[in-house]
């Protein structure tokens, strides 16, 4: 239906806004707070928030099977890294590079399920690999000599792992929600990643937050629950791919955002100075990642493809 479709579209558009603002706040906030205390506080949120949900809307609470415990650990652990090594990278790396640099998580994660999950890799997933990885050289063309030392090498290889872990975390998703409901699934991951980083985090340092870095870190806290919520949404009104294609558009959000921030607070927010190569190559990632997320939809004969949108 149409209203279906538009609903799809704005939730998906306003998942890829606030990732594509989060590693703004985050920049202002890592100079006082580290991050693992700034991710131990977003969890704790964010299970708050999911928990209390699950209390007005219980679910099926079926035991888990030995597989599938051992498959939400390996989640657990993904999706917890994740959120360390991306919120760490965001201290070397500027705002748009990070989001650039993790829209290696989909290769990895088509990688990882064609070799383990034995899924189809498609001639037009392949070609979108190629892509992206070429849009990803030309990014950062600027800065391959500098990967020899110092921040830049610092900062890219947080944000490699962050993409492997996340890739990790997609894999046993995707295996998990064969028989576990994404939300009981989410409720874990959050509670359990919160506790395990409890011992590892300094709450203390928020006192020293000033005015702005307070607003940045109620906005990273709020940024999961709307963000995941919104896409969670997204995907129930509207087609899987088509929402992640436009998901794939978050850097592009980003450095949208930061040429806004700077063109009206240029003392908050530094403008990275891009050449045309490196602002060809962002758009060049996102149509690779676009490609990877359509593959499928758009290898489908048309009339599967038809009864494969469901209500549009």
């Amino acid at each position: 239906m149409p209203g279906s479709n538009t609903a799809g579209l704005l939730l998906a558009l306003l998942t890829a806004l606030f990732w594509g603002a989060l590693p703004l706040a985050l920049k202002h906030l890592l100079s006082t707070v580290d991050a693992i205390s700034i991710v131990c506080l977003r969890f704790w949120i964010a299970a708050a928030w999911t928990w209390g949900l699950s209390c007005r809307h219980p679910g099926n609470s079926t035991p888990l099977g030995r597989r599938e415990k051992w498959l939400l650990l390996l989640a657990i652990a993904g999706l917890g890294c994740n959120f360390v090594f991306f919120n760490s990278s965001v201290a070397y790396l500027s705002a748009s590079a990070c989001q650039i640099l993790a829209q290696a998580g989909p290769v990895l994660l088509l990688l990882g399920s064609v070799f383990l999950l034995r899924e189809p890799f498609l001639p037009i997933q392949g070609g979108s690999v190629i892509i992206l990885l070429v849009g990803l050289l030309l990014f950062f063309n600027t800065r391959l000599l500098g990967l020899v030392s110092g921040d830049l090498l610092i900062g890219m290889s947080l944000g490699g792992m962050a993409a492997v872990v996340w890739a990790c975390y997609g894999l046993a998703q995707k295996i998990l929600l064969r028989t576990v409901s994404p939300g009981r699934i989410m409720r874990a991951i959050y509670l359990c990643c919160a506790i395990i980083l409890t011992p590892l985090s300094s709450p203390a340092s928020f006192l020293q937050l000033d005015a702005l870095q307070t607003g940045c870190l109620l906005f990273t806290c709020i940024n999961t629950i709307v963000a995941y919520g919104a896409f969670s949404r997204a995907m129930s009104n509207w087609h899987a791919a088509k929402v992640s294609a436009v998901v794939t558009t978050t850097p592009l959000f980003t450095l949208g955002l930061e040429w806004a921030g700077h063109l009206l607070l240029p003392q908050i927010f530094p403008m990275e100075r891009l050449g045309l190569l490196s602002i060809c190559g962002a758009f060049i990632v996102v149509m690779g990642a676009m490609g990877i997320a359509l593959g499928p939809m758009l290898h489908l004969p048309h009339g599967r493809k038809e009864r494969h949108h469901g209500g549009s």
